[in-house]
């Protein structure tokens, strides 16, 4: 065999344990696929090395462990097999074959009880049908999402979130576009900011309270508020619902308010009607009863003015001038009997269609010089385009007159204790989806709160004796209700008082001419 060998040449190889191979071929044969299989192990170990470290996510690591070093084990015994050919070494093979029956068995073992979860491992292709079911899910809900904001968003009521902190302090997380809308504040400053610095302080001394009991019961809370806001004075009910976290506290407040405005100010009116209806039967038949001493005492004068003509001139300029006040008094009792039953509702016959804006002129033109001997500055804003509403031009031209005088009072009170307080009036007319709002803004004393609801009263006055009746506001009131209109009050955050008058808009009459954007 060994000659057979050196026919190869290889006459150095007389290993023994070629003897046991028949033909050289074979013992060639047996020997490089010892090398190849060992050589192939010793790789195998090495790829699972550069898995182990790219990819940590795998489900059983120590898995590909133990097969890196079983495959290692078998790939060294090829080894050691195709070398004991050329130099045997029976203890290094035994010890070898033994190590590696030894890990052989371990992973065996460790095997079989790991299988039931093996095979419970999702196949890639389950995980791409996961993977495109979550997608989907995940479409459905950003596409639910997303319907749930524009629900909320498009809300006539408005919601907010409030964040409560385990300290018992607040900050607001969102709001709706109606809640914006509602208190005249814009979200962009809202979030993330606590209540008392970005909202109305009238929205915060009320509510602030109200979310802080809601909050340390943990009860779903229902209220009523009325209170001065940048857009004017409103109404709204709140229903908070606390929202707790895992640990039971609550955590966040979750609010709705409606605007019931509208609704308060129709029921107002109602009342304010009620009570004109019964001052107006009782001031329609005083009108009426005392047209007629007046009436009398009017022919009376004029036959006394007649007497006078025989008398001497002394006794007559004397007499003269006492039916001079006489009338003059008479007239000014006249002109109280007309307004008194202007109180009562609109004037019959006298209807129109005219423009709000060239009236509001008209209104500023004729007080504008007794405001500026005053010291107070009179101004127009808005007014840029005709507003036809219809009505008497009259009755409102006077109302507004009766504005400007109550607020060139207001001013001067404020200015008695405040010598430098600002003397201004501003008047502002814009068309607010059909309605005219005609704003009067005075930089005077402010309402009362405790007069708020008694301003409109007839004969209600808070002016020293002597100084007014009281009729004033009550004939604006009654000017505005006569229009279809209505008319409020408040006290804005800036102080001073401001009213409002709101008529719906008409079909334009012959178009005017746009005022000024101020008149001084």
């Amino acid at each position: 065999m060994i000659s057979t060998l050196a026919a190869f040449g290889a006459p150095s190889l007389a290993a023994p344990g070629l003897c046991v191979l028949v033909t050289p071929q074979l013992a060639w044969l047996h020997l490089l696929s010892d090398v190849a299989i060992g050589l192939a192990y010793l790789s195998i170990p090495a790829v699972l090395l550069v898995v182990l470290l790219r990819r940590r996510d795998l489900a059983y690591p120590w898995i590909v462990g133990l097969f890196a070093l079983f495959i290692t084990a078998c790939g060294l015994t090829h080894l050691m097999h195709a070398w004991t050919m050329f130099s045997p070494a029976p203890a290094t093979d035994t010890l070898l074959k033994a190590i590696t029956a030894v890990i052989s068995v371990a992973v065996a073992v460790l095997l079989w009880p790991i299988l039931p979860r093996l095979l419970a491992l999702r196949s890639p292709a389950a995980l791409a049908r996961e993977v495109e079911e979550r997608r989907a899910a995940e479409s459905r809900a950003r596409a639910s999402e997303a319907r749930m904001a524009a629900f909320i968003a498009n809300l006539a009521e408005a919601v907010f979130v409030v964040r409560v902190w385990p300290g018992g302090n607040m900050e607001i997380e969102t709001v709706n576009p109606a809640f914006e809308r509602i208190f005249g504040v814009r979200s962009a400053d809202l979030a993330g900011a606590t209540p008392e610095r970005v909202l109305p302080t009238s929205l915060v001394e009320q509510a602030l309270p109200r979310w802080r009991i809601a909050a340390e019961r943990g009860e779903t809370m229902e209220y009523e508020l009325t209170g001065d806001l940048p857009v004017g004075r409103r109404s709204w009910q709140t229903v908070l619902v606390p929202l707790r976290g895992p640990d039971g506290r609550v955590e966040r407040l979750l609010g709705s308010a409606r605007d019931v405005t509208a609704t308060r100010r129709l029921q107002a009116s109602l009342v304010q009607s009620a009570r004109l209806a019964t001052v107006g039967t009782m001031c329609a038949g005083l009108a009426h009863e005392a047209s007629q001493p007046l009436n009398t005492a009017a022919l009376w004068l004029r036959r006394v003015r007649a007497v006078a003509r025989d008398l001497a001139p002394e006794p007559k300029a004397a007499l003269v001038r006492a039916v001079a006040v006489l009338e003059e008094q008479m007239q000014r009792a006249g002109e109280l009997v007309s307004r008194i039953r202007a109180l009562a509702g609109a004037e019959p016959g006298v209807e129109e269609s005219f423009d709000a804006v060239e009236v509001v002129g008209a209104a500023i033109r004729a007080a504008t010089p007794g405001a500026a001997a005053r010291g107070i500055s009179l101004a127009l804003r808005g007014g840029n385009a005709p507003m036809p509403v219809r009505g008497s031009a009259a009755r409102l031209e006077q109302a507004l007159l009766n504005l400007l005088a109550n607020a060139g009072d207001a001013i001067e009170e404020r200015r008695r204790l405040q010598p430098n307080a600002p003397a201004r009036v501003e008047v502002d007319v814009r068309d607010d989806s059909g309605r005219v709002l005609i704003t009067l803004r005075d930089s005077g004393a402010g309402i009362p709160e405790a007069v708020r609801d008694s301003i409109f009263d007839p004969f209600f006055t808070t002016k020293d004796p002597g100084r007014g009746i009281g009729l004033g506001l009550p004939f604006a009131a009654a000017a505005a209700r006569a229009m279809g209109g209505s008319i409020e009050a408040w006290t804005p955050p800036e102080g001073g008082a401001c009213f409002r008058i709101e008529l719906p808009l008409a079909e334009a009459p012959g178009a005017s001419a746009p005022l000024g954007a101020v008149i001084a």
